[in-house]
């Protein structure tokens, strides 16, 4: 079996690669600069992947776009493959992943949805602002189940080495933080105290609008106020699939930030 990487340096790809690697899987890697990755590399683009699944049994995808223009014919190479496309819990109501959803589907029948609520690695975002020991961000008290990006790996792993075909699996991780907690535990990791400053939304929306795009923003937001008093729900997904629990926040930020 031969299994193409997409995404293959980022954040959940790399952990990919190794997890395959380990499993003695073949693994073919896609990435746009040919220096940064080893052994069967093939350098191109997501949107062209005629190449790099030349060959392949199975795929793990990562569509790097706020849009689904192009993902039809994009996908066209996958037809017949086993696919494992790394989705968001948001896809059941549309959307960019829902519409990528929706063209795995026509291409194949062997398909496998890791919808995550969210990766712990957005926190890197904080980086800057965690250095000066405040964070300025709206909904402090918004709970998210981030997920680290290893747990992510561990599930695409399974999925791809397994037998998961037409499984949609709620990637989560163990509990539901206020983003506020997030940042006092990133402080835990640096061993300095940091602390939350409550951005107005509207003024959140603005300043990530200039380069998210302003719908984008907006909706992203307005997410953030309904977990407030309606928290991201917690899966058993990652335990029940890779035999072990899902990692802590606190662990991914001792990883990313001590």
């Amino acid at each position: 079996m031969t299994v193409l990487v997409t995404g293959a340096t980022g954040h959940t790809g790399r952990h990919v690669v190794a997890g395959l690697t380990d499993a003695g899987v073949n693994t073919r890697v896609l990435v746009r600069d040919r220096n940064k990755a080893r052994g069967d590399v093939v350098q191109g683009d997501i949107r062209n992947l005629a190449e790099a699944a030349e060959g392949v049994d199975g795929v793990y995808l990562l569509w790097p776009f706020f849009a689904a223009d192009g993902i039809e014919q994009a996908l066209e190479p996958l037809a017949g493959k086993k696919v494992v496309y790394l989705s968001a819990m948001s896809a059941e109501d549309g959307g960019v992943w829902g519409d990528v959803e929706a063209a795995v589907r026509k291409v194949t029948d062997d398909w496998t949805f890791l919808r995550v609520t969210g990766l712990a690695t957005n926190a890197l975002a904080w980086a800057p602002q965690v250095k000066t020991g405040v964070v300025r961000a709206p909904y402090g008290q918004a709970r998210r189940s981030v997920v680290h990006e290893r747990d992510v790996a561990d599930m695409a792993v399974e999925a791809l080495s397994g037998v998961h075909s037409g499984q949609i699996y709620l990637v989560t991780g163990p509990e539901a933080l206020a983003q506020a907690e997030q940042a006092r535990l990133i402080g835990d990791a640096l061993g300095t105290p940091v602390t939350w400053d409550e951005q107005p939304p509207e003024e959140a929306k603005a300043q990530m609008g200039a380069y998210l795009g302003a719908e984008f923003a907006r909706n992203a937001v307005d997410y953030w106020a309904s977990l407030v008093e309606d928290p991201e729900p917690v899966s058993l997904d990652v335990a029940r699939v890779t035999g072990h629990p899902a990692r802590p926040f606190d662990e991914w930020a001792r990883e990313h930030f001590s």
